[in-house]
């Protein structure tokens, strides 16, 4: 009883959790790139796509600090609490009905602490409280896709919202659904989790910890001056951050495997199986780096070039990030489902991830359908969008619970969290590469953007299915 209260707990948290995410990223674009008399900030729209990919590139780069501190210092359940809060506090910044650069920037700097210290210690805390217990380890990663993706209907509500009353309600809602949805897990955690998630799994020495704070300290402090110092010469902009934040977001899961694999604390059993996990490492960047063009060029395209009177409503923009939660809710239960009935018998986990990489890039491909058969100036019908949606969220069917709940099955015991962390680097590195990408994004090309864009996600599936006994073989 008391594990499937911690359970519910983490469930909801998940709500919670993907509606922040969701929910502020679907009008944080549209706010960016509004003008100011309409209560944006008006930035252009390349620009504003590229930040909202930075953003999330940034939020998971950071994971890497919550993710250390948990198997480190102070197990998953402290970083998970205050995580959550400095989110909170974060998004309920842009509630302030004023908007400026300076809110802007406090907001995201406080969603990224926030998003870094809770790392990957929701995912890590469902592992531990199910550790022994395969079939239910499934079954949780599974609940928890389809209970994130129920808080991924967010932008319904705050794309509403944004619309009626002004984008400060819209943010307000966000926050205060993660709010409500984080209060049982804070509130009841000692009595429902116990032990679990309280302690470190392999914890440092008191001088090494001192050594550790101090050096990030010092490290954090040359970080601000050289952001400052870029800003104040006019040479840090938009776009060469984004170059900067991709090349590293795509180094920095490279480098962490290349840790963790030659870690006297793996074991010679744990190498191989790290070893390939980076096949599906490197799938999970394609399909971030799809999915950053939804909420960034797509989000635009939906305001701009969609028809948004449909069945006689007059749609918000926003409430097209709401298609992919509804599709992840039906897929996800479908493919629970059907795991669940075939048992020993279901495919292994590669044929499943390179199937899904193959629809990933599919997506992509069909939307350069409308862009090379309609002119700009023609609004086309919201189907096209939602066709878009429909191939890679059933693709994210396939590739996100097999790839995290891979991530707890082959992860050495001394990195447990830091291994679900790098599998959320890798997404990272996509939503960086998004940001990257965004810069050949030109008008009147978008066809060919799209299709390159698409080719690289099936070619990348293709390649999984080829090698998929290989990739078994390496992480059984």
């Amino acid at each position: 009883m008391q594990t499937r209260r911690a359970f519910t707990s983490l469930s909801l948290l998940s709500v919670g959790s993907g509606a922040a995410l969701y929910g502020v990223s679907a009008i944080l674009v549209l706010y960016l790139y509004a003008p100011v008399h309409a209560g944006g900030l008006g930035l252009d729209r390349i620009s504003a796509a590229q930040l909202v990919a930075l953003f999330s590139a940034l939020s998971f780069t950071a994971g890497v600090l919550g993710s250390y501190a948990a198997d480190r210092l102070a197990g998953t359940r402290v970083p998970l609490t205050w995580g959550t809060c400095l989110r909170v506090v974060g998004i309920m910044v842009l509630a302030w009905p004023y908007p400026s650069l300076g809110l802007l920037s406090l907001s995201i700097a406080l969603q990224i602490i926030g998003s870094g210290l809770m790392g990957q210690c929701l995912n890590a805390l469902t592992g531990a409280l199910y550790a022994g217990v395969p079939g239910r380890l499934a079954s949780a990663f599974s609940t928890l896709y389809i209970t994130n993706n129920i808080g991924a209907a967010a932008p319904l509500i705050t794309g509403m919202l944004a619309l009626r009353f002004g984008y400060p309600v819209g943010f307000f809602a966000g926050g205060a659904i993660l709010l409500l949805t984080a209060f049982p897990f804070i509130l009841m955690q000692k009595r429902w989790f116990g032990a679990i998630g309280s302690l470190p799994v392999s914890p440092l020495p008191r001088q090494r910890r001192h050594r550790l704070v101090g050096n990030s300290l010092a490290i954090t402090g040359v970080i601000i001056l050289l952001v400052l110092f870029g800003m104040a010469t006019h040479w840090l902009s938009i776009a060469r951050a984004s170059t900067l934040i991709g090349c590293l977001s795509a180094l920095l899961p490279v480098g962490y495997v290349v840790a963790i694999y030659g870690s006297p604390q793996t074991t010679s059993h744990e190498r191989p199986r790290v070893l390939g996990f980076t096949a599906y490492l490197i799938g999970n960047a394609i399909t971030m780096m799809i999915y950053g063009q939804s909420t960034g060029i797509l989000a635009i395209y939906a305001a701009d070039s969609v028809r948004l009177n449909w069945l006689g409503i007059r749609w918000t923009p926003a409430v097209f990030q709401t298609v992919p939660a509804v599709f992840a809710i039906l897929f996800g239960t479908l493919m629970a489902f059907l795991w669940s009935r075939l048992g020993q018998h279901q495919p292994p986990a590669s044929l499943k991830y390179g199937v899904g990489l193959v629809l990933w890039g599919l997506g992509p491909a069909f939307m350069a359908l409308p862009l090379r058969l309609y002119p700009a100036t023609q609004r086309v019908s919201p189907l096209w969008l939602i066709g878009f949606y429909l191939l890679i969220v059933l693709g994210e069917s396939l590739t996100s619970p097999v790839g995290t709940a891979m991530a707890t099955r082959i992860a050495p015991h001394a990195f447990a969290t830091q291994m679900i962390t790098v599998f959320a680097l890798s997404q990272s590195a996509g939503s960086a590469l998004a940001a990257v990408t965004a810069n050949w994004y030109r008008p009147g090309h978008e066809a060919a953007y799209f299709t390159i864009i698409g080719a690289i996600g099936w070619l990348a599936g293709i390649a999984m299915l080829l090698n998929h006994r290989r990739l078994s073989a390496m992480t059984e």
